[in-house]
Formats: C-alpha cells, structure tokens, sequence
C-alpha cells in the first residue's frame, strides 16, 4: 500500500523523498519549486538569481537538431518571400533553381471584408527531395483587422486531440479555407508522386501561424510524421495556449522560429483578447537576431520556450518596422520583384 501511495504521488510530480539539490529542472519545477539556471539548483525562492524558471516549457532544452542558418538564409527566406509574388517561379528561380512551383492557391478567409485573400503555394524540389508549403502573411489593414476581430471574437479552441492545448480559432479556420480550396489535393499529389520526399512548411507572420496549424493538423490527421517535416517560420505571432506550446514542442524536434530584433508580432498578443484570462506561449525553438540579421550577424538560440527569456527579456521599443525585414531584406517588396539576385536595394534603412 506505501508503495502504491508513493508512486501515485510521483505520477503527480511530487518527489517525496528527493532532496531539491538532486532535481533537475523539469522535475524542480514539477515539483511546485522554482530552478535557477544560472546556479543549476531548485528551490522555493532565491535570493540571487537572474534566470528563474517555473514552468516545465522553459526548461533549458538544447533543440534536438541543429539550427541551419545557411538553410534559413537562403532557402527559407526565399521561400517565404515568393508567396507575395502571384508566380512563385519567378523567386525560385533567381534563389532555388532546383525548386518547382506545383500549384498557387489563395481564397477569401473573411466573412466581413472583400479583400481579404488566404495566399499558400506548393512547390517540390527533385534534387533536395522535398516538397514546400508556403504561406503569405497578411496582406493590407482589413486583413491585421479580421485576424485581431477573429481573436478578440471567437478565441481559443482545441482542435487536435486531448492533451493538445488550443489555438485561435481565426487561425484554424483560415487554414482550413486554404487546405479545402485544394491545397489537401495539392499535397496528397506531390506526396503520392514523392513518397520518401520531406516536407518543408514555411511562411513569414501570419504564413508561420499557419505553417504551425499546418504541421499540426498533418501529424493529427496521420499524413506526414513529425520526424519527416521541416518547420521554419519568421516572425510569427503566438497562436495558442501553454497545452499547444508544450505539446507541439514535445511533436516537433526539427521547428525553429526566427525573431528580428526588437519585431513586435511574435511577441503578442500575451494573453486570450476573447477571454483576458489564458496566458500565450511560443513553441520551441526561438532564434534571435538582436542585430540587423545581416550576414555573419549572431544570433541567439534560445534554450528556454517562451517567457521572459531572449526576444521576451526586451519590451521597449518594440515595432513593426523589424517585421518587414528579416535577413536584411524586405520580403514582401523582394518577394514582388521576384527576388532579384541583387539584394542591396532591399536592405534595412
């Protein structure tokens, strides 16, 4: 019976007979106690430490795979700027000649504005034996304004199974007007064409909320495993619940997204606008460019999820001017000229 009683209580992450200094962070924090990571050691409070962690997420995690940058640089970024082009090939050509555009789709995602277009294209690569989802972020005021409307409105919802968390409902439901107006046809083709090729899913700003919600939904729905997808988006905003953060880091060993300096978007909103209650969490795994992200500029990979850690640790000066420029180059206006090989007139002010 005691050893029935103890392991229940160990099932519930309570450690009856460790001492704090034997914990390691996830079990510390488990535990109801607060780990230090710069002291390496659990406790209740301290008296000096700088980096306090007390949620499970934050635990330092060195990411499962290593961050590519030359890969990023060159490919992702590429990728995500030829979705503002109406003909991807243009971009692929002048950056991944290689690279094929299969199809384009776009659809209206608003039921109040117009305008309002869901952009996302689908390309293959024979020679990196890989097939691409790439989404466009919002494009144009009435767009920003359906996103926070459908925020502020409808808010979080489950959609992945138990143990999942939530994400905005405006996101899911964009993602399906995109994965029904064809893009699911597009992608069961290329893989049934493919079959051993990855997928890579990628998308700046609203492209990388979707690009989450892509990868999520294919590992639910059993169409593409999580070890077999690359995931690197910029810059996009946080789209669920403390649940789908840790589930979705826990999914996905190879997800990085990439944060521009002092870049507003991916640091909001903080909480549920629909209910001002649920506190908001990026995934795993942040990479930082506190710096122009120019070439050869350093960067900070980011061991803990999302907190007050890394971008999170800055909360002056935040702006949107950074959102437009990631590696040194606007997208959206590179993306539109068909990304000329010659980047000089596209650089950061």
């Amino acid at each position: 019976m005691i050893v029935l009683f103890l392991l229940f209580l160990i099932s519930l992450g309570i450690y009856p007979f460790t001492s704090s200094s034997s914990l390691d962070c996830s079990n510390c924090v488990g535990s109801g106690q607060v780990w230090c990571v710069e002291q390496s050691q659990c406790n209740s409070s301290f008296v000096s430490c700088s980096t306090k962690i007390s949620l499970q997420l934050n635990c330092p995690t060195k990411p499962k795979v290593p961050y590519d940058e030359h890969f990023a640089r060159t490919q992702m970024l590429a990728l995500a700027s030829a979705s503002h082009n109406a003909n991807p090939q243009l971009c692929l050509d002048n950056q991944i000649p290689t690279m094929k555009l299969y199809k384009v789709r776009t659809v209206n995602c608003s039921t109040d504005y117009p305008d309002v277009a869901c952009y996302g294209y689908t390309a293959y690569d024979v020679t990196q034996k890989a097939i691409v989802i790439s989404y466009r972020g919002s494009h144009g005021p009435n767009q920003n304004n359906q996103i926070l409307e459908g925020m502020t409105r409808d808010g979080l919802h489950s959609y992945f199974g138990k143990g999942t968390g939530k994400i905005f409902k405006v996101i899911y439901d964009s993602f399906m007007l995109l994965w029904n107006d064809r893009i699911n046809q597009d992608l069961r083709y290329l893989k049934y064409k493919y079959p051993d090729f990855e997928l890579w899913l990628n998308g700046h700003s609203l492209g990388g909320a979707l690009s989450y919600t892509t990868a999520s939904y294919l590992t639910t729905v059993g169409l593409y495993k999580p070890e077999n997808m690359k995931i690197i988006v910029l810059a996009p905003t946080k789209i669920g619940d403390y649940d789908f953060a840790a589930w979705y880091s826990s999914t996905f060993s190879y997800s990085f997204h990439i944060i521009h300096r002092l870049d507003l978007i991916p640091r909001v909103p903080a909480i549920d606008p629909h209910t001002n209650t649920t506190v908001m969490f990026q995934p795993r795994t942040e990479i930082w460019y506190n710096n122009y992200m120019r070439l050869n500029d350093t960067y900070q990979i980011c061991e803990e999820a999302d907190g007050d850690y890394c971008s999170d640790a800055v909360t002056e000066g935040l702006n949107m001017n950074d959102h437009g420029f990631y590696f040194d180059i606007n997208i959206s206006n590179w993306g539109k000229d068909g990304c000329p090989k010659n980047t000089t007139g596209y650089a950061q002010p």
